[in-house]
């Protein structure tokens, strides 16, 4: 029997995790998930319980399972013994099945394509240039080699505390916050578990389910308004694959429609001092939607820079030539492989 490929985790990863496999032609014959009859399917793959009968005992063993959960605080181990249980006998982390895969046949599994990080070199060697310290040329070094998997990477530990990380400069004590990304409203309890006072925030968060976690968190927090809007470069309705996870994006096979919007046109005179960009892939166009904003009260910033190839090196150069050489550029990851890795912005 030929060899099957699951992979384990249907969350808000699973679309990006995938990309790889797409790219170099693997089939993926489903995803193992104990929420499968919530799910279904992603991206036309179905999702099946790891108990599924629709499986037969001896595809489970002859399948490999690959472990695409991003989320740290997930036990490896632990999955891997509970699948045992269910005759999945053959799993590995998505990590080790890259370097494995890369090894015996060639093929590349990043999420992000190689090849771009291959036709920028000058581009990604004037962008490492611009971090404030080691630790954030480690981890773009690791990065780019664990996307190409031509070198050897040695990726630093997980920093813990997404948007507040513990070894890196505090923010303004006194937030007047954008939320781009806002899913549940988690990042403005996190700013109050942190001991900062919201003088204000403005939160963007499109998807139906989201939003209305996202209205249930604000409603006792001063100032603090939630639009059920998309960022992006300019006010248009695009389509938005919802799915009232972390991974719902902007997507041209979108099951929703949704108004966008751009910061400039929006909030123009909110006078934020941080804003925070977690937008599956519209980062970019986000930014360029809040150029006047940015370059008028210079906000500290906190982006997502994993989502698209080009985010890792094209958004620190953009940010560089609105804020100026003095600024300092952190780059931190809180998930496995390059899931969730965030460039933290000080402007002198």
């Amino acid at each position: 029997m030929p060899e099957s490929i699951y992979l384990f985790g249907a969350g808000g990863a699973a679309s990006w995790a995938i990309q790889g496999f797409k790219r170099e032609n693997i089939k993926i014959s489903g995803f193992l998930d104990d929420n499968a009859k919530s799910i279904v399917s992603i991206n036309k793959i179905p999702v099946y319980e790891p108990d599924s009968s629709e499986i037969s005992n001896e595809e489970k063993r002859n399948s490999k399972v690959i472990f695409t959960v991003m989320n740290p605080n997930v036990d490896i181990l632990k999955i891997k013994k509970y699948l045992e249980k269910f005759n999945w006998l053959d799993f590995k982390s998505f990590e080790d099945f890259v370097k494995e895969e890369h090894q015996i046949t060639g093929k590349r599994l990043s999420m992000l394509d190689p090849s771009v990080f291959e036709k920028n070199k000058s581009e990604l060697a004037k962008t490492r240039s611009l971090f404030f310290d080691n630790h954030s040329k480690i981890l773009f070094d690791s990065f780019v080699n664990f996307c190409c998997q031509d070198k050897d990477y040695d990726f630093p530990e997980i920093t813990p505390n997404p948007y507040f990380p513990p070894d890196l400069p505090e923010w303004p004590k006194n937030l007047r916050f954008v939320d781009c990304g806002a899913y549940s409203g988690d990042t403005v309890q996190s700013a109050l578990n942190n001991k900062y006072k919201i003088n204000s925030c403005f939160c963007f968060e499109p998807d139906p389910k989201n939003f209305e976690m996202l209205v249930d968190t604000l409603k006792d927090i001063d100032n603090s308004y939630a639009w059920p809007c998309g960022v992006f470069n300019s006010s248009k309705v695009l389509k938005f694959a919802s799915g009232g996870d972390t991974g719902s994006a902007l997507s041209s096979d979108g099951d929703i429609t949704i108004q966008c919007v751009a910061l400039d046109e929006v909030i123009r005179h909110s006078k934020p001092n941080l804003i925070k960009f977690d937008i599956e892939g519209a980062e970019q166009s986000a930014l360029r939607g809040a150029e006047n904003i940015l370059k008028e009260y210079r906000p500290h910033l906190a982006v997502s820079v994993y989502h698209l190839s080009t985010d890792i090196w094209k958004i620190p150069l953009y940010l560089s030539n609105i804020y100026g050489e003095k600024t300092k550029f952190y780059l931190r990851r809180h998930s496995r492989t390059v899931a969730d890795t965030v460039l933290y912005v000080y402007p002198e």
